[in-house]
C-alpha cells in the first residue's frame, strides 16, 4: 500500500470505496439469516427495503459509477435489487464492484478531478461524483444497523476496517 501521505485524491477515494464495501459486507454477514430479506414496516404504505435489497442497490450504484467514469452508458436499474442467492455471493459481488470502481477512480489525477462527468443526478466534476459510492454505502450501512436494532441486535458490528486507515 502507498503511504497515506503520498496518495493522490483518487487513490484515497478508491481506498475508501474498497473499505466501505468490506465494512458493509460485515454488516450483511452479521445480520441474522431470517432478517436478511425482512422489510420492517410500521404501516401499509411503508416502502422499506431489506438488507439484501440495500446491498444490491449498492452493487448497482458501484456499477453505475464505474460506467460513468469509463464514459459508458450506465445500465438501467434492475427490476429487483435482490437478484442473488446467498450472502457470500452477494458480498463477493459488492466487493468486486467496489474493486472495479476503485481501479477506475485510482486513475484520476490532477485535472481529471475537475472534468465533468454525466451522472443520473446531472453533470458534476469527477471529484464530486467519486464520493457518491462511499456516501451511498455509508447511508445503507446505517439503515442495515437500524434493521439490526429493530429486531433486537444491539451489538455494534464493526471490523478492523472501521478503525484503520
Amino acid at each position: 500500500m502507498t503511504n497515506v501521505a503520498e496518495m493522490t485524491l483518487g487513490e484515497w477515494q478508491a481506498r475508501l470505496i474498497e473499505k466501505s464495501a468490506i465494512i458493509m459486507s460485515h454488516f450483511v454477514e452479521t445480520t441474522r439469516e431470517d432478517r436478511l430479506r425482512w422489510r420492517p414496516s410500521t404501516e401499509e404504505a411503508s416502502q422499506t427495503r431489506s438488507v439484501m435489497e440495500q446491498l444490491g442497490e449498492c452493487i448497482f450504484a458501484n456499477q453505475r459509477f464505474l460506467a460513468i467514469f469509463r464514459g459508458d452508458e450506465p445500465a438501467t436499474p434492475p427490476a429487483s435489487f435482490d437478484s442473488f442467492g446467498e450472502v457470500p455471493e452477494a458480498t463477493a459481488l459488492l466487493k468486486s464492484s467496489a474493486a472495479a470502481l476503485a481501479a477506475e477512480v485510482r486513475k484520476l489525477k490532477g485535472d481529471d478531478l475537475m472534468k465533468t462527468v454525466q451522472t443520473h443526478r446531472g453533470p458534476m466534476p469527477a471529484a464530486l461524483a467519486m464520493q457518491f459510492p462511499v456516501r451511498n454505502m455509508t447511508y445503507h450501512m446505517g439503515q442495515m444497523n437500524m434493521i439490526q436494532l429493530l429486531y433486537g441486535d444491539t451489538a455494534f458490528h464493526i471490523t478492523e476496517e472501521f478503525t484503520t486507515l
